[in-house]
């Protein structure tokens, strides 16, 4: 082998190497990236609607207020908010899902409008 085979085959693994690195991090790494951002929004999210607190107390009563009156406003109060939390969870991570595949799917994209058109 010549000096110039060996350096072909240096240049293609390496840029083999870096394609599948490319995809790698554009991949696995994205997703890793948009999931975190997701869960961080939904938990900053948390503070404000209590979900789980108040799913997890739906059948007690508002305030510690023992009456009739008591359990029925904590238990309309806190269905009320475990139901627009909820909404408003499902909206999110709909809408993150929607943007991460149409991220993931930018490559894909790209290479088929390049190869589409010739270029």
């Amino acid at each position: 082998m010549d000096i110039g085979e060996i350096s072909l085959i240096y240049l293609l693994r390496h840029a083999g190497y870096r394609i599948l690195e490319f995809f790698r991090h554009w991949y696995l790494d994205g997703f890793w990236r948009a999931g975190g951002w997701t869960l961080s929004v939904l938990e900053r999210l948390d503070r404000i609607f209590a979900v789980r607190i108040n799913f997890k107390n739906l059948f007690k009563p508002l305030y510690q207020d023992y009456s009739l009156i008591g359990y029925l406003w904590g238990f309309l109060f806190r269905s009320a908010r475990v139901f627009i939390g909820g909404i408003i969870y499902l909206a999110i991570a709909l809408a993150a899902a929607g943007l991460y595949l149409i991220w993931a799917a930018a490559p894909v994209y790209i290479v088929i409008k390049i190869f589409s058109n010739g270029y």
